[in-house]
């Protein structure tokens, strides 16, 4: 965990009180700054004129996919290597700044929709699911396959390492979580209690709590042991979402988790008491709440800073306050919806990944 002045405890955290909130080969398609590279006019010409133009504050633009980019994800030990997959069913491993066919390698693997990525801690290993079931392990300085995960019956969501060590960790539609040793391929936990699909996920920081969000149908929050594949607690129902959750984020304390859900809302929760701290909800009525009510897709909290990035599927990424809840900065270039971010070691550069079929590098300076 990273400590700065601006870590907050659980209690400031939206909360005024205990009963509210503060409110492979080939050319690098874009060089490092170039955001215009990935512009088609048929597409400009195709936009509802009344429509205003997105204005693009992207520093990098990758567009070698022909599909959505639905997953991204950005190493934790190389700051110059980024990764995304796509519905084409590729993997393109990526040099950010590079500016030639040194800087992309292409990695197959998948039937069908390459849905989520996740480098190790080490930055050694990269970790892909697929809408077809498999998870598949690469090593990230030569795109060697390692291993093929084995389990879920049905289409893996996402994909989250253990912060200390080479276990893998996913969520499936099959209404389950599978825990692997990546070394051997051992399945060491399947996590079972969801009444949905599993959408989102993550090891707390300190790698002592798994927790998973389910998705329409269930709708909650649940913490594990991941030693013994227990559920410790579960979050859900009066005061929690209402709908299907679509993803997560652990702040580094490893108590606070923000959750988003299906319809826009936020919420903050200390996962040690079951508690909720805050909300952020998809209403009209005000500034903040309106920029949450498309679907939150993605979010990730700051490793050292009072932030928390959204990626929404309006297409806009943003930064929040996590003290106060209040949208601090925000981020365009994407002509559709955002599907995933991922945020670079130091947390002030962000990748997304559209269905537009394109991923952005945007910088941030809260």
């Amino acid at each position: 965990m990273h400590e700065s002045e601006d870590d907050f405890s659980d209690s400031e955290a939206f909360v005024a009180d205990d009963e509210g909130v503060l409110a492979e080969g080939g050319q690098v398609v874009a060089e490092y700054g170039d955001s215009d590279a990935c512009s088609s006019g048929d597409d400009a010409e195709s936009a509802p004129e009344e429509e205003p133009e997105t204005v693009d504050e992207a520093v990098q633009v990758f567009c070698e996919h022909t599909d959505a980019v639905f997953a991204v994800a950005w190493s934790p030990a190389q700051e110059d290597m980024v990764a995304t997959g796509s519905g084409d069913d590729r993997t393109y491993l990526w040099q950010v700044g590079a500016d030639q066919s040194s800087g992309k390698r292409g990695l197959g693997g998948h039937s069908d929709t390459v849905a989520s990525l996740a480098f190790n801690a080490a930055g050694t290993l990269l970790a892909s699911g697929g809408l077809d079931g498999r998870v598949n392990i690469w090593e990230s300085s030569c795109g060697r396959c390692l291993q093929r995960l084995e389990g879920p019956g049905d289409a893996v969501e996402w994909l989250a390492w253990h912060p200390r060590g080479d276990v893998l960790l996913a969520g499936s539609e099959d209404f389950t979580a599978w825990m692997w040793n990546a070394a051997s391929g051992a399945c060491m936990q399947v996590l079972t209690g969801h009444h949905g699909a599993v959408t989102c996920g993550s090891f707390t920081p300190d790698g002592k709590r798994a927790v998973t969000g389910g998705g329409e149908g269930d709708a909650s929050l649940r913490v594990w042991n991941p030693k013994t594949g227990e559920c410790t607690s579960t979050i859900q129902g009066h005061g929690f979402h209402k709908a299907g959750l679509t993803a997560l984020g652990v702040h580094g304390d490893s108590h606070v988790v923000i959750t988003g859900a299906q319809d826009g809302s936020a919420h903050l929760t200390n996962v040690e008491t079951g508690r909720m701290l805050g909300e952020l909800a998809g209403h009209t009525d005000s500034v903040e709440s309106a920029a949450f009510s498309p679907a939150v897709v993605r979010l990730a909290f700051h490793p050292t800073a009072a932030l928390v990035y959204t990626g929404c599927l309006d297409g806009v990424v943003r930064a929040w306050d996590a003290r106060t809840g209040t949208c601090v900065q925000t981020r365009t270039g994407h002509q559709r919806g955002i599907q995933d971010l991922a945020l670079s070691r130091d947390g002030w550069s962000v990748i997304t990944g559209s269905d537009d079929t394109t991923a952005r590098i945007f910088t941030f300076s809260v």
